[in-house]
Order: structure tokens, then sequence, then C-alpha cells
């Protein structure tokens, strides 16, 4: 019996069917109303269009992008195996993306708290998906641990309308926004991983760090200005961020740019198409 033999930890424990049950779950949590699988039915108006299409962009992305890490970097034109580090940050990249989509969705069918809930929650439950990832590159857990217990806290006590204010997520998700987007090498240091990063797996992780700032800017726009503003927000820095890539790290680090100015400017028609 397999249960019984010695446990493997690895990539492999993070399936596509846990990264599949965590987009319901925490979709279903984020709102009270919950979010049903309509969510990804583009439907009439601007806001509803881009605000489902996005998601639906996103969510396909990241899900693919976890279910063959190694086949979508080679979609991006990089050319050698990667390794072990490279696939982890990939994957963490890709369940950023499913969170993002999935809290623009929350948003527009709860509002700005539903919206709040989903980032904390789906953070907390994404990081938890990645565990094994984290732990196969040799760092201690006691960093993630608190990582998710505070999201998985906050995200419970914001449904709960215990927490009224986005303020506290917002600060939270700032601080580990700027952490991968301005120094991914010293925050890798930080977290004492034994395996060292690549430049590459640094690339994708200041990448998915600039996502992150995306999501927490929609959150925290939307909460004063309404959905529309805090999505045309999230998705002008979605498109910078696809940018700073594409002209900063693609090439330098082996990837072919063209892919990420692609989403630069599928983010940026969202955003314009917003502002009309």
């Amino acid at each position: 019996d397999k249960r019984h033999g010695p446990r493997t930890v690895g990539l492999a424990q993070c399936t596509p069917d846990n990264m599949l049950s965590l987009l319901a779950l925490t979709a279903a949590l984020a709102s009270r109303s919950a979010v049903t699988p309509s969510y990804l039915r583009l439907r009439g108006g601007d806001v509803d269009t881009v605000t489902n299409g996005m998601a639906l962009l996103q969510v396909a992305s990241g899900t693919f992008a976890f279910m063959a890490p190694e086949r979508n970097i080679e979609m991006y034109g990089y050319d050698k195996e990667p390794t072990k580090v490279e696939v982890a940050m990939m994957r963490y990249l890709a369940v950023g993306q499913v969170v993002l989509g999935a809290t623009s969705v929350a948003g527009l069918e709860g509002g700005s708290k539903a919206a709040q809930a989903m980032s904390l929650s789906g953070g907390a439950a994404s990081l938890l998906a990645c565990a094994p990832v984290f732990e196969a590159l040799g760092g201690p857990k006691e960093p993630l641990a608190a990582w998710i217990a505070a999201l998985a806290v906050l995200g419970k006590a914001t449904r709960a309308g215990k927490v009224k204010s986005v303020v506290p997520g917002t600060v939270l998700g700032g601080i580990a926004a700027a952490q991968a987007l301005v120094a991914p090498d010293k925050t890798w240091e930080a977290y004492k991983n034994k395996l060292p990063a690549t430049e590459m797996a640094l690339a994708l992780f200041s990448l998915a760090g600039g996502n992150l700032l995306a999501n927490t800017a929609y959150v925290a726009v939307a909460d004063k200005q309404g959905h529309k503003k805090g999505l045309c927000a999230g998705l002008a820095l979605l498109a910078a961020n696809c940018v700073k890539f594409a002209v900063l790290d693609a090439t330098r680090v082996g990837f072919k740019p063209a892919g990420a100015f692609v989403w630069g400017a599928i983010t940026a028609a969202g955003a314009l198409a917003l502002k009309a």
C-alpha cells in the first residue's frame, strides 16, 4: 500500500486537482452570496465583460502553468531544462494568477470586502497548496506557516464582518509584493532556502510580486472608488509589470520577450476599455 510507504515530498504533490479545488473553494468562501460556476461566463456590459474575460485568461493561464510548468516555460522560449527552483517559481506565479482572476470576480459579485476575503483566503490556500514545492527547496517551514496563518485568519475575519477595513490586507499584500518585486534575491536569502535561485527563478519571483501588487491595488482602489476604477488600476499595474519583465528580465534570463509583451498589451487593453 503506497500510503504506508515512504512519503515523497516534491512538486508532484501539488496536483492539478488540488489547484482546481482551491479555486472552487476560495471562490465559494469569498462572497456570502457565493460565486457560482457562472463566474467564468462573459456577460453583457463593459465592466462585466472585461472582469470576466480577464479573469478567464488569468485562471486558464495559471491553471495550465501549474499543471505543466515545464511546458509553460518552454512556450515562452526558454530552451534549457528548467531546474527544480525554476519550476517551483513558475508554479508559485501560476497560483497567484488563479487567485488574481478569482479576486476580481469576487469583487464584481460581492464588492470590495468579498474581493479582500478572496485575496486573503485564496492567498493562504495557494501557499498551502504549494507548501510541498517550497519544502523541497530546503527552507524552514515557520515563515510559510506564519504567512498562511495570518492570511487565513484575516480572510476569515473579513468574511465574517469582524474586519471591516481593507487596510490590514493591503498592508500584508503590499509587504509580500514589495519583497518579491523589489528585492527577490534578498527575499530568497531571508527565507533561508538551501537550493540557490537562478536568475530566471528570481525574475519569476519578481513577476509574481508585481502581480500581487496589482491585486492589492485593485482591492484598495475598489474599496474607495468602486470595482470599475479598482479593476482599471489593477490591470494598468499588471500591464506595467508585464512590460517591465519583457524589457528588463526576459532576454536576460533566457525567455523571448514577445509573450510578456502580449500579456502587457492584453491587460492594457482591458484597462483602456474601462476608462473609455
